[in-house]
């Protein structure tokens, strides 16, 4: 889709547009972001974006065409490059401009971002910016991120969260197993394990991860149930498929769409028509009365 952003812009492009040093300096229509770089702030401009992007997705995506205007051999990288992909994190992640270059010896001196090395450094075009690998980022974050954050996130980057799938379980393997000397390198080999493919939320690998913790079977990612009053095959989001026992994750659209909430009916009366009993749980649902369901269900089918 197309979104309003300024764009960037050095002294040098400044004057080729005819803007002088003293407007640049003076003027309250042009702000200046980092070292050399400036924004004018009428009118902004066509950018491509995802469809999901917001507010602070344009805002980083100035950040990190200003960082290329200083050094136009800077890729995004770290959590800069996650939140620009759109994938996971926490509220607590670091908000600073992440820039990686293909150097070794590169000066880490940046006064505009925190600057990373690599000696093989791999870039995708993502709506026009170069972004580190997802591969690669998952491998960096690994330093960075707790193992159920990880897990987050690579279930987001291999699933169909936002843009996804954006690389595979297999790729991610293989940069790991690539990396002679890694930082997290027992964070990113247990998130590994853990990641699954076909995952439609953050919040259902929560939930998922919470099972497990709980000491719970790991629910199969979306188990095929063909139902015959439909003549449908249904995939809830997880579940037990040799007990018929179904988790559905429902966010607020769920309750909040007329049309979700009556498709939801339709899909739960299909799944017990079945003879499957389905559990449905969102954000404000409380995890004790989850956990003792869970394990009512398991132990009566002697799965404990």
């Amino acid at each position: 889709m197309l979104m309003k952003a300024p764009v960037p812009f050095s002294r040098t492009e400044a004057a080729a547009r005819g803007v002088t040093r003293y407007k640049l300096l003076t003027s309250s229509r042009y702000v200046q972001i980092t070292h050399g770089m400036w924004i004018d702030t009428e009118p902004e401009t066509d950018i491509i974006a995802p469809i999901w992007a917001d507010d602070d997705w344009a805002r980083d995506q100035v950040r990190l065409t200003a960082g290329i205007g200083v050094d136009p051999r800077s890729v995004g990288c770290n959590v800069t490059a996650a939140r620009l992909y759109g994938l996971p994190l926490p509220g607590s992640a670091d908000r600073r401009l992440h820039v990686a270059v293909g150097e070794a010896n590169a000066s880490r001196r940046r006064r505009d971002a925190v600057l990373h090395r690599y000696v093989r450094l791999r870039a995708d075009d993502f709506f026009g910016l170069p972004l580190i690998s997802v591969p690669q980022l998952f491998a960096e974050l690994a330093g960075v991120l707790t193992t159920e954050q990880l897990v987050e996130l690579g279930d987001a980057a291999v699933g169909r969260w936002h843009c996804g799938p954006l690389t595979t379980i297999a790729e991610i393997r293989a940069e790991l197993a690539a990396r002679s000397r890694l930082v997290g390198r027992r964070t990113a080999q247990k998130a590994i394990e853990l990641v699954r493919e076909d995952v439609d939320s953050p919040p259902e690998t929560r939930l998922r991860l919470q099972l497990i913790a709980a000491g719970f079977p790991e629910p199969s990612v979306h188990p095929a149930v063909y139902c015959g009053l439909i003549d449908s095959v249904l995939h809830p989001d997880m579940g037990y498929p040799d007990i018929r026992f179904a988790i559905e994750y429902e966010g607020d659209h769920h309750r909040s769409s007329p049309a979700q909430f009556a498709e939801d009916n339709r899909r739960n009366a299909a799944l017990e028509a079945e003879g499957w009993f389905v559990l449905r749980v969102s954000k404000r649902s409380n995890w004790a009365d989850i956990r003792r369901i869970v394990e009512h269900r398991l132990r009566r089918a002697g799965l404990l």
